[in-house]
């Protein structure tokens, strides 16, 4: 069960507490908890929570946890029974989009705060998560394609128990890496040790 405020936080903004591990939405435009992407990015920061007590402690591991929501959100958007689900591919722009619905009182179409079919890549970082977040989940759609959702679903979550509080890009790619290897075998490593190379991610050989 996770505990969750809903319209008590005034401002649009949502996030996890982990004092409490309570998820706040905020109000303001859309109301935040009116977006069914919006909540489930929230309840991937729970999620990061309940695997690695204090996730989050430094830029790189807090980024990765952005990603996650945004990837969690659109990938359960994409799992919806028709007629409201929508494919999750790295190349169409707004089935990509996290969120759209919460943004459209702020943003111009296509609305999203984020997305996960950017082209940014380990240069592209500036130190800040909700920016670096857009450099770690164009990897698991790709992944979707070869070898499949359900082994990029289970290889992304299972590698996050493996993922230190701090953990860093390299890092956290390196077990991504190796949890493929363990649950299904060589060629699930080498498809996803090529799409973090991709985001030019250190430490990949």
């Amino acid at each position: 069960m996770q505990p969750v405020r809903i319209n008590q936080w005034a401002a649009d903004n949502s996030f996890l507490t982990d004092k409490k591990a309570e998820i706040h939405f905020g109000k303001g435009g859309v109301d935040n908890a009116e977006d069914t992407e919006d909540t489930a990015h929230e309840y991937g920061h729970a999620v990061h929570h309940a695997q690695v007590p204090g996730f989050g402690s430094s830029v790189e591991a807090g980024s990765i946890g952005e990603a996650f929501g945004d990837y969690l959100a659109v990938a359960v958007d994409e799992h919806a029974a028709p007629p409201y689900g929508r494919p999750l591919k790295a190349d169409v722009a707004c089935d990509a989009c996290a969120a759209d619905w919460d943004s459209v009182t702020h943003s111009n179409a296509p609305h999203y705060p984020h997305r996960i079919n950017s082209d940014q890549t380990h240069a592209d970082r500036i130190s800040k998560v909700h920016t670096d977040s857009e450099i770690w989940p164009r990897a698991p759609p790709d992944i979707h394609t070869t070898p499949g959702p359900r082994v990029a679903d289970r290889t992304t979550v299972n590698a996050q128990f493996g993922f230190a509080p701090d953990t860093s890009f390299a890092a956290a790619a390196q077990t991504t890496v190796a949890t493929a290897q363990k649950m299904y075998g060589k060629g699930a490593a080498d498809a996803v040790r090529t799409a973090f190379q991709a985001r030019a991610i250190p430490g990949l050989i």
